[in-house]
């Protein structure tokens, strides 16, 4: 079957997510190998490897072609993004698999530090323990994990690296009967030094991708990091614009406390992110209390199913909206309500700003007009208003709203909502 790799999510629980499984054919492994050649393909071969969880796979059974005695197989390191503390990549042999998993920050308060083996290493410590015989010492959850599998003897030591002399945590379990040997221990300390330097080019290139994908959205960020920065460079796509914003933002500031605040914003940009995301559509920017958003049409033949998860997208949103409302007034809170345009348009993709502070983002007459559709639909009290272009390309049942004369525009353009529009 050869190698298989999944790169989508795979939700394991609130804290853990899966997200990336790599699993080699038997006929692909390493049949023989050394500790002296492992080590110089750490500083060599292995940086080559565009996936670490399949760096961890390679290392893992290079370690076994080598005689030494490993079960399991992990390295753990911090990360900088908004909802997870770091990734730990994990090799079973009685699997077969590598997994990159997802750690959030919520993890960190779940276990009391002294009972929790990577922040006692992170900290600086050296742990061994066997888990049978009269030596057996089982003070980690984890290891009554491990022994449960079998598991005799358990190995983790701090690695050093671009980010600190602690940076990650590798850690080795054996299920041999007499556990590892002290030359063992000594074979996989040098390698672990040695593994540094790829972790640490995978956490560079892992935060940068965090980063950019946090503040620019996957797509932009993607663009981004390939190396399209240079000011002025663009690239003219359709798409579906959508350009929403909260209704009378400014009372409801004056009502309640900053902090109350932010998060109905949070939540509000939540209900909206899950549902353009889900059709697929990206965030291009917060603009205050409103975003704004991209639907991109690859080819004209997508135009009318894109026009149609646009769409979709406006009315999920709408729907989760009403939910939020209903807690909103629960609380005594001012009413919550959110106005969506939506736009079927050409723009201009790329680079703008000063020289050293850019913004990727799209412009053209496209994007105007979809913010003037939002003021109409403020005056009209309505949730949900599209263009007559977008229209054209749904060209589904629309109701229409007449022709307006649009600021700032010569000519008035005939605007459209939905029959029945949640929200």
């Amino acid at each position: 079957m050869g190698e298989a790799a999944s790169s989508s999510l795979i939700v394991e629980g609130r804290n853990v997510i899966v997200t990336e499984v790599v699993e080699r054919a038997v006929a692909e492994r390493p049949g023989h190998d050394t500790i002296g050649s492992i080590i110089e393909w750490l500083t060599g071969g292995a940086r080559q490897i565009g996936s670490f969880a399949r760096t961890i796979d390679e290392l893992s059974w290079r370690l076994v072609a080598a005689g030494m005695p490993v079960l399991r197989v992990s390295l753990r390191g911090g990360t900088l993004h908004p909802q997870f503390l770091g990734a730990v990549y994990v090799w079973w042999r009685t699997s077969a698999q590598t997994q990159e998993i997802m750690i959030t920050h919520e993890v960190a308060d779940l276990i009391p530090p002294a009972q929790n083996p990577v922040v006692r290493v992170r900290n600086g410590e050296i742990l061994r323990r066997r888990l049978e015989g009269p030596d057996a010492r089982l003070d980690f959850s984890v290891l009554h994990d491990l022994k449960a599998r079998g598991a005799t003897d358990y190995f983790a030591l701090p690695v050093g690296g671009a980010f600190g002399p602690r940076a990650y945590m590798a850690a080795y379990v054996t299920d041999r009967p007499a556990g590892f040997s002290e030359r063992e221990i000594a074979d996989l300390t040098a390698v672990s030094e040695r593994l540094s330097i790829v972790a640490d080019m995978n956490s560079q290139k892992q935060i940068a991708e965090n980063v950019l994908k946090a503040y620019l959205g996957p797509n932009t960020g993607r663009k981004v990091l390939a190396g399209q920065i240079r000011r002025g460079s663009g690239e003219a796509i359709a798409a579906v614009l959508w350009s929403s914003d909260l209704r009378r933002f400014t009372q409801m500031s004056d009502q309640l406390p900053a902090e109350r605040v932010i998060g109905i914003l949070n939540d509000l940009f939540d209900l909206q992110a899950k549902a353009i995301a889900g059709r697929g559509g990206e965030i291009l920017k917060f603009i205050g209390d409103g975003l704004l958003a991209i639907f991109p049409v690859n080819d004209p033949d997508e135009a009318v199913s894109t026009a149609i998860n646009a769409l979709a997208a406006a009315q999920e949103a709408l729907t989760a909206l009403g939910v939020l409302r209903a807690r909103a007034s629960l609380a005594g809170e001012p009413p919550l309500e959110i106005v969506i345009a939506l736009h079927y348009g050409t723009v201009i993709y790329g680079n703008v700003g000063a020289a050293d502070r850019l913004d990727f983002t799209v412009i053209g007459p496209a994007v105007n007009l979809v913010s003037r559709i939002e003021a109409i639909a403020k005056s009209l009290d309505l949730p949900l208003i599209v263009s007559d272009d977008f229209a054209r390309a749904h060209g589904g049942n629309l109701r229409s709203l007449g022709l307006h004369q649009l600021r700032g525009l010569d000519l008035p353009h005939e605007l459209f909502t939905p029959p029945v529009v949640e929200g």
